[in-house]
């Protein structure tokens, strides 16, 4: 018994003193906490409406009863609209230049007297948050009312009349600016973690890094190599992902509805593709740089998976959508942070030219930084050798 106590206590000691453990045994659990409640705030921030957004309706014959929902102390509604017609009104929700139109049948009060059963419409743009919001307020007031046997009416109960009047063009880039940035920034870093973890840790690892090293060639081009070979080499499978992430879209959100790419043009892939290799080049030197700074390939995976959760982390906040996208131009200094936004940007056919070259630059400022780096952790032989 007193030879098991004494291996535990062996144990245990080295566990909770190797700072490395201590990542591995605590960071995921804490990263996963983060990432939870992030998630659940970016989904929640993304079906909410600044309260002080100001509505614009139209409406029709409205029966004096319902006069109050313009009141409504849940909406600002700015601008109320009774002399359009109602293919000018359609217009306009298509344009997001109103956010709902309610059209009460003629002579609607009338009708319900004497138990006809009329009909009310509601036409809204699901493209748009504040749209569907006031959408479901006056859509769950009037069918609440419209069930009732003493007020009977119908409520969008016409058939073959489509109410949501956003565009294919719309609910694409929605559904598009949503996913697509997340899936293709994972993309990304799956194919640099691959290569990257194996590089130099591996070498290392093998011995083989002695023999390199030795050899009359400046370690920081050593460094600056691997980092462009490993680049050269992950933005060639982040390519075909890419590829192959855009044209299955259509086919993958299909059951929502046919999705369309025809609004993106060619300067617009140009921009993803600047961003793709900028993006690429970063996360190789931060996982060079961990791989540099481990013992083993195990260990360097060990270290780039935790890296990975926080770039799950940040990848979910494209999933607030078209009105969550950062517009702050300091918030794109964040690295891997300012790819998803300005992706999601691009993708939403909203970029901000300034956002684009803070993006860029700050981006290529840090691969400077961490080739830099890296190339001094190759000058240490306390580093490359693991004494």
């Amino acid at each position: 018994m007193k030879n098991i106590l004494t291996i535990l206590k062996k144990e245990l000691r080295r566990f909770f003193t190797d700072y490395r453990m201590l990542l591995t045994l605590f960071l995921p659990g804490i990263i996963i906490y983060l990432m939870y409640t992030f998630m659940g705030d970016f989904i929640s921030r993304s079906m909410e409406v600044d309260p002080t957004y100001q509505y614009a309706v139209y409406v029709y014959n409205l029966p004096d009863k319902y006069s109050v929902l313009l009141e409504s102390q849940e909406f600002k509604i700015s601008t109320v609209e009774t002399d359009l017609t109602l293919d000018e009104a359609k217009n306009k929700i298509e344009n997001k230049e109103l956010q709902l139109a309610v059209i009460f049948e003629d002579d609607f009060e009338n009708k319900v007297t004497q138990g006809l059963t009329p009909d009310v419409e509601i036409y809204y743009n699901s493209s748009s948050t504040e749209s569907l919001y006031i959408y479901r307020f006056f859509y769950s007031v009037l069918s609440a009312d419209g069930s009732e046997i003493t007020y009977d009416f119908k409520v969008n109960m016409e058939e073959g009349v489509n109410y949501d009047l956003a565009t294919k063009e719309d609910t694409s880039i929605t559904m598009i600016t949503m996913i697509a940035p997340y899936l293709l920034v994972m993309f990304l870093f799956s194919g640099c973690m691959a290569l990257s973890s194996e590089s130099i840790a591996g070498e290392k690892e093998r011995g083989t890094i002695a023999s390199l090293l030795v050899t009359p060639v400046d370690r920081k081009e050593i460094a600056t190599g691997k980092v462009l070979a490993l680049s050269i080499t992950s933005l060639a499978s982040a390519v075909v992902s890419f590829v192959g992430l855009i044209a299955s879209l259509p086919k993958l959100m299909g059951a929502q509805g046919d999705l369309t790419i025809n609004m993106y043009k060619f300067d617009t892939y140009l921009e993803i593709f600047v961003i793709i290799v900028i993006t690429v080049i970063v996360f190789t030197v931060i996982l060079s740089i961990i791989s540099t700074l481990s013992k083993s390939v195990k260990e360097a995976a060990q270290y780039s998976s935790l890296v990975m959760i926080l770039v799950v982390l940040l990848g979910l906040t494209s999933m607030t959508g078209v009105d969550g996208i950062a517009t702050d131009f300091y918030l794109y200094l964040i690295p891997v942070y300012n790819s998803v936004q300005i992706l999601s940007s691009i993708f939403a056919l909203e970029m901000s030219v300034t956002n684009f070259v803070v993006t860029v630059v700050s981006n290529l400022i840090y691969i400077v930084l961490g080739i830099f780096a890296l190339s001094k952790m190759f000058q240490s032989e306390k580093i490359m050798f693991n004494k």
